[in-house]
């Protein structure tokens, strides 16, 4: 038995050996190994420790899958599947120097299918770092249309006035401001509503919503209050002097109503919220004067009414400075009233100035026509007497300030002329000479208040000379 066993033993070893060989050839031809791959989720495990560090943390392009490649035989290839493996970075290795940590793979199930150890591309992963930081933000309400007519929005009630957001340094610092936005169209009774809240940059654009922030309540419960409204006038009242040389012309407002809500009742009887005049105080001023006020101060029930919106109204005191004009005025355009029939009137010069006192704009476009002048001359005497004139025909923006001396020469018609005095009246008369009181010829000039009712007076006596405007301090006397 030994013999046929050792019997042509080489040969018996050689033909072993070629038939491994050739199994071998049979099976790598029938049943090849090849080197298969797979995509695999990427996990992070102790990201902890980014977060206790007070860092945020991504993986550079947001990778969030990583390839591994194994070798197995073509007859396995399906029994291995993606779940069989895991692939990991551990923050922990993260190694600031280079900001990188390597990607490890665990093999789950199915190992003995495997022919060779897995790799993983990449092998490594590199890692950004940011600050974290957490900011408050008041939450606004941005209503969007319009209640319906004689309704308005009182007030929003949320269920948050304040949020809190968390997320990288460069994110935060674009968000202005935090809010929900809330569709009031044709609103009439109090709505009850949800919302997200959303982000606004300083331009007050909308943010687009990033997955690296996060919110602390990410709902927010609104309720919307809404009452009966009526727009009611303001009534300004202005009180106090401007300084001297300047004169109050108006205001303007940046309202001249507000919509007031409350009780249909209370409401309704108002028919305007009066400013007083302790409010709008000129208090000699020399110039425009800026007063901003909060109209619900003024409001005659506060209990019971409110303005929701836009309570502020500013209104600016308009003051102008005066000038005065020099208008010659020839003496035959003067009224005599009350003058007899029995004497002439003569004056000692042909026209006498008069300074007018308003606003420069107003004055440019006065003209001597508009001054309509009258004197009393029922009480002169033979002789000469001062003339006291009064003004008749300007609007309340004018004021005569004064006018030059003149004198009104009297003189009889039964004498002729030229006979004034005394001696000659009595011998023209065969009266005694009429006694006139001195006191009567020194009376000063005098100058009615204007009256409110504008316009111009036809002109009788011609074309009136041309008008000179006064930039300094008159030197005439002033009009009583």
């Amino acid at each position: 038995m030994k013999e046929i066993l050792t019997r042509n033993l080489g040969l018996k070893i050689l033909s072993v050996v070629i038939a491994f060989f050739v199994w071998l050839a049979v099976v790598n031809v029938s049943d090849p190994q090849v080197t298969d791959r797979k995509e695999i989720v990427l996990d992070v495990v102790n990201g902890d420790v980014m977060t206790k560090a007070g860092l945020f943390y991504e993986t550079e392009g947001k990778r969030n899958t990583v390839t591994i490649s194994y070798q197995i035989r073509t007859q396995d290839r399906m029994n291995v599947t993606s779940s069989d493996f895991r692939a990991y970075i551990d923050l922990a290795d993260y190694y600031p120097a280079t900001g990188t940590v390597p990607v490890y793979v665990d093999v789950l199930n199915n190992k003995d299918y495997l022919v060779d150890s897995v790799a993983a591309r990449p092998a490594v992963v590199r890692i950004k770092t940011e600050q974290i930081q957490v900011k408050d933000f008041d939450l606004k309400v941005n209503p969007s249309g319009f209640e319906a007519d004689g309704y308005e929005v009182e007030r929003y009630e949320l269920s948050e006035d304040m949020v809190t957001v968390e997320g990288p340094e460069s994110v935060i610092g674009r968000i202005n401001s935090v809010g929900i936005e809330v569709d009031i169209q044709g609103l009439r009774t109090e709505t009850t509503g949800t919302a997200v809240p959303i982000f606004y940059d300083a331009n007050n654009n909308q943010l687009p919503l990033d997955d690296r922030i996060t919110i602390n309540v990410p709902e927010i419960t609104y309720t919307i209050k809404v009452l009966k409204s009526r727009r009611i006038p303001l009534e300004f009242e202005v009180g106090g002097q401007v300084a001297e040389g300047y004169r109050y012309v108006g205001l303007q407002a940046t309202a001249n109503e507000v919509s007031v809500v409350g009780p249909d009742a209370i409401v309704s009887a108002i028919e305007s919220i009066r400013i007083p005049a302790s409010a709008l105080n000129l208090a000699s001023a020399e110039g425009d004067k800026l007063i901003t006020i909060d109209v619900e101060d003024y409001l005659p029930d506060k209990q019971n009414m409110s303005i929701p919106w836009n309570s502020q109204v500013s209104i600016t005191l308009l003051v102008r400075q005066l000038s005065q004009k020099a208008i010659e005025v020839p003496t035959n355009r003067i009224i005599r009233e009350g003058e007899s029939d029995l004497n002439y009137y003569e004056y000692n010069q042909d026209s006498i100035e008069v300074i007018v006192e308003g606003l420069s704009e107003d004055l440019d476009l006065l003209d001597v026509s508009d001054l309509v002048l009258e004197m009393d001359v029922s009480g002169m005497g033979l002789g000469s007497h001062r003339g006291s004139l009064t003004f008749e025909g300007l609007s309340d923006i004018f004021q005569v300030v004064s006018y030059s001396d003149f004198q009104v020469m009297v003189m009889s018609k039964e004498a002729g002329p030229g006979m004034t005095t005394a001696e000659e009246g009595s011998e023209g008369s065969g009266q005694e000479p009429d006694e006139e009181p001195e006191a009567r010829e020194a009376a000063g000039n005098s100058v009615l208040d204007a009256s409110p009712e504008s316009g111009s007076m036809e002109e009788p006596y011609g074309t009136a000379p041309e008008t000179t405007e006064v930039t300094g301090e008159s030197s005439q006397e002033a009009v009583q």
